[in-house]
């Protein structure tokens, strides 16, 4: 098994956080701690770069799955980026891709993130 390892870039408007190994019923929990400490705030919106998971559980699944739930509440969205192709096929098989939003490429998500930021921010200052 390969050691889990994060890295969070801020960026304006979204946070990017890479992750790297394999994320399964074991160190889950660790993935949930970092995103939580990560977040600046509750509606942020978020990139989890998962190029360099080679592996993700149904226990990562759910954490992904949770931090998108938790950030739709709080008006904030989670991107998912650049997944191992067999990480994207579990996504398929699991139908998670149909609620998480997928992307091909890091900077696709951050992108679409960004948008969304913009978005939210058009939609506050004409309240």
């Amino acid at each position: 098994m390969l050691d889990l390892t994060f890295a969070t870039q801020w960026l304006p408007g979204v946070s990017v956080i890479s992750v790297a190994g394999e994320i399964d019923t074991a160190n889950a929990g660790r993935l949930d701690r970092h995103i939580q400490q990560s977040r600046r705030m509750p509606g942020e919106h978020m990139v989890i770069d998962l190029s360099e998971a080679r592996f993700v559980g149904s226990a990562g699944m759910r954490v992904l799955l949770n931090t998108h739930a938790f950030a739709r509440q709080h008006g904030g969205t989670l991107h998912v980026a650049a997944p191992h192709p067999k990480v994207a096929r579990f996504m398929d098989v699991t139908q998670a891709n149909t609620v998480l939003h997928v992307h091909a490429t890091v900077e696709a998500a951050v992108i679409a993130a960004l948008q969304r930021s913009r978005a939210t921010e058009e939609t506050l200052t004409q309240a």
